[in-house]
């Protein structure tokens, strides 16, 4: 049996064989319209066509492999971005690798060899700090950056502004100021800016028995269950968090120290992940467009890398505040 190939595939999707190599190569975006790169896509997998990638690399120099850096791959926030954005580089013809930059220390070293090898054609991180920013200047055409620490290298920024304001007016409307933060011990931008924010917007409140309570944590089930407890016992009547994972935690001290959630004490978490339906009451939390966040940074990054000259502007992602049982005291 002959082996399938490009001519084929062409043949049978009624397109020039150019325009086969354009959709498999990458180099689609604004050649070849969405209509026809569906057509094409289709017939190779009736067909079982798969381009000979070894052979593409060499011609082309493009590998079609996107590596994506992440804080910390075990999050379940991570894990939705990393898997929307796999879905949408699958259909444009490429594939991902995944890199944590918190288990690996020397990630940039590791991403580095891999653009000087040739195994990838471009990257997408994560909360970059401004040191390894400036390590990787070389190859800043072929990333892009998510909520990185220098504004001017910001591809994809969170308006986490907005969503802390309207958190804060959630406990002005409840009439609680004895505020409990809840926060992270992971070193990482994103989450300082929003201690930041929330220290701010704390400071603006006009309340004279306003009162701040700051505890950090691991993810640790057992360590964050503990220092939960130790936020609670300072008896703060709203709660902060900055994941719902450690909102979870706030819930199991709380069941420990017999505080009802949301009489005694209410609770918001963020990133709206699933364990926010399983938590009773329901959790209120930060919703992040995770889909969104994982298609639009793999479609700015093939249009880097395709050399379109159209200008990558910067995205700001909007946030919602999503309310449940947990400030519906």
């Amino acid at each position: 049996m002959s082996t399938v190939n490009s001519k084929d595939v062409a043949r049978l999707a009624n397109v020039s064989q150019s325009t086969v190599s354009l959709v498999f190569s990458g180099r689609y975006h604004g050649r070849v319209s969405d209509k026809t790169r569906e057509k094409i896509l289709s017939v190779a997998k009736e067909l079982g066509y798969h381009p000979n990638i070894n052979a593409q690399v060499l011609r082309s120099g493009n590998s079609k492999t996107i590596a994506f850096i992440v804080p910390d791959i075990q999050q379940p926030y991570f894990a939705k971005v990393v898997h929307a954005a796999e879905i949408f580089a699958t259909k444009s013809g490429y594939s991902l690798i995944l890199l944590d930059s918190y288990a690996n220390k020397q990630w940039h070293e590791h991403l580095i060899s891999l653009f000087q090898s040739k195994l990838i054609s471009g990257g997408i991180i994560y909360s970059c700090d401004k040191k390894n920013i400036e390590l990787l200047r070389y190859y800043r055409e072929k990333l892009i950056f998510i909520e990185s620490d220098d504004e001017k290298n910001n591809d994809i920024c969170l308006e986490v502004k907005k969503a802390i304001e309207s958190i804060f007016y959630i406990a002005s409307k409840m009439k609680r100021f004895r505020v409990g933060s809840f926060r992270t011990d992971l070193p990482r931008q994103h989450f300082l800016t929003r201690h930041e924010l929330f220290d701010q917007q704390f400071n603006s409140l006009e309340n004279p028995e306003k009162s701040k309570h700051i505890v950090y944590s691991s993810f640790n089930l057992a360590q964050s269950t503990e220092n939960a407890e130790i936020l609670l016992q300072q008896k703060p009547n709203i709660v902060f968090c900055d994941d719902d994972i450690l909102a979870g935690a706030i819930y199991r001290a709380a069941k420990h120290l017999n505080i009802h959630i949301p009489n005694d004490v209410a609770v918001i978490g963020f990133n709206d992940t699933d364990l926010c339906s399983y938590l009773n009451p329901e959790l209120s939390t930060v919703q992040i467009p995770t889909q969104y966040i994982g298609e639009i940074a793999i479609k700015m990054l093939l249009e880097k890398i395709s050399n379109n000259p159209q200008i990558i502007e910067k995205q700001f992602v909007t946030l919602k505040v999503v309310t449940r049982g947990s400030t519906q005291a």
